[in-house]
């Protein structure tokens, strides 16, 4: 063989190595599209996307070797709402010269369910307990900052239990150090769409940045006496958390955390107090998108919160 040819194939896999292990290092953490969901619905659009939730936790399954994932989505900022969970394997493809990424259903969902903080759910899992999508992998290429996945056309088919016809899926992603894209189509052998966004605008997901944070709620009709809860975690992507009391008792108030831009470009990191069921919000702070620190005090409620390293 070629000298030439062994020395220029030997190059690609350390480049495409190299590669690898920096896109599963932006690839780890979560993503939520609460942003692009905001503005489209401050512009009234006609289409606004679904509110979607990515998680993807690096996890130690030796049979799919080093590079596996557990993956976790859902809906509308519930957690209950879970709508996909996969196992995810990375590997080197010279031929393809490109990083593959191979997709495992769970045959029973149920029992690993939020695997990424009860990683002893995954203690036991065997390759019995999950099942490849064969045809359904997809094809990671550098491009600048960004990696772009695709999937090789008509690969990923399969039967629906549906209409029991043959359907055509295909996905188009970006990554890089702040957004993960996401866009899912599918198609019957006719080309008509069973799924998928007719306009081909991406779920846009912003990687989370998490914050740690503590509230006083003042007793009822005791005044300078409070309700205290800390090691509360939110997320800058409009996560809401309601306020739980010593008792176990859920209070009526909520907290939310959202990075947003306000008019075209003044880009903020918004604390607000809601009630429960209100969409209007008690009080607001903002601050700079990263700030370190951010809280409110109105006396009888005080909330503050520390960005996480």
């Amino acid at each position: 063989m070629c000298p030439f040819y062994l020395l220029a194939q030997k190059k690609t896999s350390t480049v495409l190595k190299n590669d690898m292990q920096q896109m599963l290092t932006l690839f780890e953490g979560e993503f939520d599209n609460f942003q692009q969901v905001y503005k489209e619905k401050e512009e009234k659009a006609t289409n606004i996307h679904e509110h979607i939730h990515s998680i993807f936790k690096r996890v130690s399954f030796s049979p799919l070797g080093n590079d596996v994932f557990y993956v976790l989505q859902y809906m509308d900022g519930d957690t209950s709402k879970i709508y996909r969970q996969r196992i995810y394997s990375f590997s080197e493809d010279v031929k393809e010269n490109a990083i593959r990424l191979d997709i495992y259903t769970f045959k029973t969902d149920s029992l690993f369910y939020y695997s990424n903080t009860h990683p002893k759910k995954l203690m036991n899992l065997t390759m019995s307990d999950i099942k490849r999508v064969d045809g359904c992998h997809v094809f990671w290429k550098r491009d600048g900052e960004n990696f772009i996945g695709y999937m090789p056309p008509n690969a990923c088919n399969f039967i629906s239990k549906r209409s029991g016809k043959t359907i055509y899926a295909t996905d188009s992603l970006l990554l890089n150090k702040d957004e993960i894209w996401i866009r899912d189509e599918a198609f019957d052998i006719n080309g008509s769409r069973i799924y998928g966004r007719e306009d081909k605008v991406h779920h846009k997901l912003k990687r989370c940045n998490f914050y740690k944070g503590w509230f006083l709620l003042e007793k009822a009709g005791l005044p300078d006496n409070y309700h205290q809860y800390r090691n509360q975690v939110w997320h800058d992507q409009g996560k809401r958390v309601r306020l739980i009391l010593e008792d176990g008792i859920q209070s009526k108030y909520e907290v939310e955390l959202a990075a947003v831009v306000y008019g075209k470009d003044l880009e903020v990191l918004k604390l607000a107090i809601y009630e429960v069921g209100v969409n209007k919000a008690i009080m607001y702070a903002w601050g700079s998108p990263g700030s370190k620190n951010i809280g409110i005090n109105l006396r009888w409620f005080q909330v503050g919160l520390t960005l996480q390293k």
